[in-house]
């Protein structure tokens, strides 16, 4: 999904609105084009958090992932590995990390900063 871009703050670093709250279901991930970017957006237990959608290991959409450990890791849906969804760290090997993304709540709009 493309995302239509909302203002820009400054010449690096722009707002996207991704849609109202209600459009991401709990647990879930969907992917929006961000600019050249594609990320993952999650809602997890009411919060929104966005990664990017690439997989560091073999380039699975982070997207289609799963939601492990009470809404904290994502895992890959090629290879099971498991990331933090907030820092985007792995789980089990700290030489590896996908990008995270700014998320905040106006209203009920998402916005992504990137």
């Amino acid at each position: 999904m493309y995302c239509q871009s909302r203002e820009r703050y400054s010449a690096s670093m722009k707002d996207y609105l991704l849609g109202r709250i209600d459009d991401f279901p709990e647990g879930k991930g969907r992917a929006f084009k961000a600019g050249t970017r594609t990320v993952a957006v999650f809602r997890v237990d009411g919060k929104i958090h966005a990664i990017a959608n690439r997989c560091v290991h073999k380039g699975a959409s982070m997207c289609d992932g799963t939601i492990t450990d009470n809404g904290k890791v994502v895992r890959c849906p090629w290879h099971n590995w498991p990331f933090d969804i907030e820092t985007g760290q792995h789980r089990l090997d700290p030489s590896e990390k996908l990008r995270t993304y700014d998320v905040k709540i106006e209203g009920d709009r998402v916005i992504l900063r990137v």
